[in-house]
């Protein structure tokens, strides 16, 4: 590798060669337990995935119910609502770009579904 002039005090981290970075890591003097990798391994397999699966389950269910007890309100038309000045440059003009036909009320349709 070439030398580099150092530069200030982050001189020494342009001029060091990849050898003195691999001998510092392999110095250290301290290392790791050898049942901690394999303890988080098992932890994350056997615990953390079945927990997020088991909440993914819980919430598809829960919505699935109230998606099936779900009554629409009646829509009351007050007059700062709904306040269209032009319609939209797509379609009829009456939709909205994101319109759910079964939430959405449409003025002077009302629901589509």
């Amino acid at each position: 590798m070439a030398k580099l002039h150092k530069v200030g005090q982050f001189g020494h981290t342009f001029t060091r060669s990849i050898e003195t970075v691999v001998q510092t890591v392999e110095q250290r003097s301290y290392k790791g337990g050898d049942g901690a990798e394999k303890m988080w391994r098992n932890l994350s397999l056997f615990v953390g995935f079945p927990a997020i699966a088991l909440a993914m389950l819980n919430s598809y269910l829960r919505h699935e119910e109230k998606e099936k007890n779900y009554k629409r309100p009646e829509f009351v038309p007050y007059p700062y609502l709904k306040i269209m000045n032009k319609p939209f440059p797509w379609g009829d003009g009456k939709h909205s770009f994101l319109h759910n036909p079964k939430k959405n009320y449409v003025p002077g349709i009302g629901y589509e579904e």
